[in-house]
């Protein structure tokens, strides 16, 4: 099952990405007012320019145009009706610049006409005089009410127009020039438009840099659950804090403090089990002294049989307590490295046959030892030695007078290994995972009436894991039996 947690990069890369896009929108807001504002401005001063530029024109043609109509009337009254009759082309040239004003108002509508079609269409202009008789009109243009002087913003056949009014104050002559707004809006938006695509552009460049970053800056926590991770169960050193930025550096004092607690606990534990076991062994020894004297001067039947009873039990109180050294030993040799050193399998498996061979021939068992050739890996002599003297002192122990236990030392693609294996009553398929727990005997053992503590296979098991190594329960000899296979990595 996935956790769906999102993970503090992420979370940051997100956030980090949530807040530029947040700045950059109210940024690119700015920038449309800004470029709408601005737009405003310089379409408004053409709209100004362009109309006076009109009004100036159209003021010369109406000031030339009075001018010619007085020196026109002067010429007539001069003449008179007589001297008009009496020279009719100087009267038809006469009523021609008499109608000259309507001809000039007819080019300038054909002038206007002729503008491009896309923009042309979008600008328009209307020119009145004083008592509001249109004097120049753009054929394209809607019918522009009058208003004064200065821009405003109508609505004419369903479209918005800009519309600019310049009045002159002698003449009362009037001029209006007008544009779409659509053209306006189209360059705001072309600005914005430019505006927003290099962000687009540089926005994935932007999260792999920020990705990339944050990681950079999220290594020491990697590494420290990193460093976490790979740890054992009992690695409790502290964690190097010295290059760690200050925000880490809090999180990994309070898991040295952690661990500097948690390991005086396991110290005060061990100390105790190790002081308790080490203070037995001597009162053990006394008391069997005393039930062995006790035995050898008396001949009753009964009381002899109790005393063998009593030995025994001392013999089992004994080795529980020998067990618990060695246990308390591992614990302690838990958190040292020492799987630095070469170690021989087959001189280990050599000298714990040895240490064994008369318990062998006391229990009489057929002890022996297969190996050919030296079997090295890496580890601690004394704690693999600890390993199999456990191996074998419980497979000669379990095994029936008569029976074999043979010592194995080999090599193969997963790794150096060395087996131990009896024809005994060997242990059930259900009972083989608890019978690494501390203290558990096994049904068998117990009818056996086995001297055994349940601490000999958890020993095992600690060293092993110790070592990284692997252990297994399978068969045992011809079938019958127990074998337990011990695999080291291969180096």
């Amino acid at each position: 099952m996935t956790d769906a947690t999102p993970s503090l990069r992420r979370r940051l890369l997100v956030s980090l990405i949530s807040t530029i896009v947040v700045v950059w929108l109210i940024v690119l807001a700015l920038v449309y007012r800004a470029a709408e504002h601005e737009v405003r401005e310089v379409f408004d001063a053409d709209l100004t320019r362009s109309a006076r530029i009109l009004q100036t024109l159209l003021l010369h043609e109406i000031e030339e145009e009075r001018e010619m109509a007085e020196k026109i009337g002067g010429i007539t009254v001069e003449l008179g009706s007589d001297g008009l009759d009496r020279y009719p082309i100087l009267a038809a040239t006469l009523r021609d610049y008499a109608d000259r004003e309507a001809r000039e108002q007819l080019e300038l509508l054909g002038a206007a006409q002729s503008a491009g079609d896309r923009y042309g269409a979008g600008l328009i202009f209307i020119a009145r005089y004083a008592d509001g008789t249109v004097m120049l009109r753009d054929r394209a243009a809607p019918d522009i009410p009058p208003a004064e002087q200065g821009h405003a913003d109508i609505g004419i056949g369903g479209h918005d127009w800009r519309i600019y009014t310049l009045r002159d104050a002698q003449t009362g002559f009037v001029v209006q020039v007008g544009e779409r707004h659509v053209f306006r809006a189209e360059l705001v938006r072309y600005i914005t438009r430019n505006t927003l695509m290099p962000f687009l552009l540089a926005l994935p460049i932007i999260a792999l840099l920020i990705w990339a970053v944050v990681g950079r800056a999220l290594a020491p926590l990697d590494r420290v659950a990193a460093e976490v991770s790979r740890r054992a169960p009992d690695a409790l050193e502290v964690i190097d804090e010295r290059e760690s930025p200050r925000e880490v550096r809090g999180l990994l004092e309070a898991l040295n403090g952690l661990f500097t607690r948690v390991r005086d606990t396991i110290d005060r534990e061990r100390r105790f089990t190790a002081d308790a076991a080490h203070e037995l062994r001597t009162p053990l020894a006394a008391l069997k002294t005393h039930l062995q004297v006790a035995r050898s001067r008396t001949a009753e039947l009964p009381t002899r049989q109790s005393l063998d009873q009593a030995l025994e039990g001392v013999d089992r109180a004994t080795r529980s307590v020998e067990q618990l050294l060695i246990l308390a030993r591992a614990d302690a040799e838990q958190t040292k490295v020492l799987v630095n050193a070469q170690v021989d399998l087959k001189e280990a498996a050599v000298w714990s046959v040895a240490a064994l061979s008369q318990l062998a021939v006391e229990r009489d068992v057929d002890l022996g030892i297969e190996a050919p050739e030296s079997v090295l890996t890496r580890g601690d002599l004394g704690s693999l030695q600890t390993l199999l003297r456990n191996l074998v002192d419980n497979a000669v122990r379990y095994t029936p007078a008569g029976g074999k236990v043979t010592v194995a030392v080999g090599k193969d693609s997963h790794g150096p290994w060395v087996a131990v294996k009896d024809s005994g009553n060997g242990i059930g398929a259900q009972e083989r995972a608890k019978v690494f727990n501390r203290f558990h005997r096994g049904a068998g053992e117990q009818a056996a009436g086995s001297s055994g503590s349940g601490l000999g296979l958890s020993i095992v098991a600690r060293v092993a894991r110790m070592h990284g190594a692997s252990v297994v329960l399978g068969e045992g000899l011809d079938g019958q039996g127990l074998g337990v296979t011990v695999t080291f990595s291969a180096t």
